[in-house]
């Protein structure tokens, strides 16, 4: 069953419930009522003919008691009336015999309280009151329950009615109201449906409403968009990863297959051909190591704490020291941030391995930390102004850098790692020419959305 028909039952049980409720706690109320009235009613009567007030019926051989003035009202058919001599015995009726019970006797011999009883005659219900008479016996007064009890009962076959009309009319305003409420979530159920047979993220959920219906739709359409860029992206970096693996596997493959037809080749060409398959290797394995680098990047939990990015950057910088023959200047503040330590150790070390790359023999690296981020500096031909933008893309290498060793992964790992904490890279020009390059995190715990790259 449907949410809206779940629903619908719901609405339409809880008026039932209550309609019914109502309508038994009336019905109960009204028989109250009624028997009250007859009982009322049936003393008054007794009272009567035990007053004088109305004619009893005659006794068998016996004549009318002083009390019973000739001016006495007669006897009626609203009600069946019954005499009792004082041991019990029944002397007159004026219909059906009445039972007589021992608390009926016992009021006939002696004075006592009135008497009222529920008493079936000839199957038929009736309420009977009993009430001594002066000088000895009772009087036995009875009305026919048949009305009463049909009243009733129509009374019961309405409640019941309207409770079953006020149930179908809440079942059909709760479907309504169910179908309006549920839009949005038969939309979302359809979407989701959909995603799961085609695959496709691009399906477009509308979200109305500011409540948790509207937020949940909102949410499920931004993860539609993240999973759809995360595939992209995945494509993307496939496709540049094929391009780029496709030139060192043909190089080696060509080396291979010269070397294996050049079977008189002197030791020096062997040896200079298989170094350069070497030259390949070496570049074909950091290219799968960056490609699995960036591809891994974020799927692990970063692990967030207090970092001392002057620190950390200090650590990397003796690191690269131990690697590489070009002197380094560090200039440092300290600069508490919120990061994972590691990951942006790994972001600065690539940005020095950039530099060294692109930098003249000999020439310096300058690294300077402070209160507007992380800098490398280098001073060789600098980036152009056009390709600031471009420089952090996934295997993209300038023109004229397109034969030097490296994947175009490096810059592509730092932007990653920077995102990841809120922040952005940045790319300008070095004081006396050359690249500078950097980064600046975003405030508080560095989980903050993706910030685009930016120039200066």
């Amino acid at each position: 069953m449907t949410l809206g028909g779940r629903l619908a039952l719901v609405f339409a049980g809880l008026v039932a419930l209550t309609a019914l409720l109502i309508g038994g706690t009336l019905a109960v109320t009204t028989g109250t009522q009624v028997s009250d009235e007859i009982d009322s009613f049936l003393l008054q009567r007794a009272e009567e003919y035990t007053n004088g007030q109305r004619r009893q019926p005659n006794r068998p051989g016996r004549v009318a008691p002083a009390t019973q003035p000739e001016a006495a009202r007669p006897l009626e058919s609203d009600a069946e009336v019954q005499l009792l001599s004082q041991d019990g015995e029944v002397e007159s009726t004026s219909g059906p015999a009445l039972p007589v019970s021992a608390a009926d006797i016992a009021l006939a011999e002696r004075r006592g309280s009135p008497v009222l009883a529920t008493v079936t005659v000839d199957g038929t219900e009736y309420r009977m009151a009993t009430r001594h008479l002066e000088g000895g016996g009772a009087v036995q007064v009875a009305r026919s329950l048949d009305e009463s009890n049909s009243l009733l009962s129509v009374l019961r076959s309405k409640f019941l009615g309207i409770a079953l009309g006020m149930a179908a009319v809440a079942g059909g305003i709760g479907w309504m109201i169910a179908q309006r409420t549920t839009r949005p979530l038969r939309s979302l159920a359809r979407a989701v449906d959909s995603v799961a047979e085609t695959g496709d993220f691009t399906v477009s959920v509308p979200a109305t409403g500011q409540d948790e219906v509207g937020r949940l739709t909102r949410g499920f359409d931004r993860m539609l968009g993240a999973l759809e860029t995360s595939r992209e992206q995945q494509r993307r970096l496939v496709q540049d990863a094929a391009h780029e693996l496709r030139t060192p596997l043909t190089s080696i493959k060509a080396n291979v297959d010269w070397l294996r037809r050049a079977e008189d080749l002197d030791a020096e060409a062997r040896s200079a051909t298989l170094a350069g398959v070497q030259r390949e290797l070496d570049e074909l394995n950091s290219v799968v190591s960056e490609i699995v680098e960036l591809a891994v990047d974020g799927s692990d939990q970063p692990n967030f704490g207090p970092v001392d990015l002057a620190e950390v950057a200090d650590d990397a910088v003796t690191q690269f020291r131990a690697r590489w023959d070009r002197p380094v200047t560090l200039r440092a503040e300290p600069s508490p941030v919120t990061g994972d330590a590691g990951a942006l150790q790994r972001a600065i070390t690539n940005l020095l391995a950039n530099a060294h790359k692109y930098s003249p023999a000999g020439a310096p690296i300058e690294v300077d930390v402070g209160p507007d981020g992380l800098w490398v500096s280098d001073h060789g031909d600098g980036i152009p102004e056009a390709d600031r933008g471009r420089v952090v893309d996934r295997f993209f290498r300038r023109e004229e850098h397109r034969g030097q060793p490296g994947s175009g992964l490096g810059l592509s790992i730092v932007t990653s790692i920077v995102n990841n904490h809120g922040g952005a890279v940045l790319v300008g020009e070095a004081d006396g020419g050359g690249a500078r390059v950097g980064f600046r995190l975003g405030q508080g715990s560095g989980l903050g959305r993706p910030v685009a790259t930016a120039t200066s």
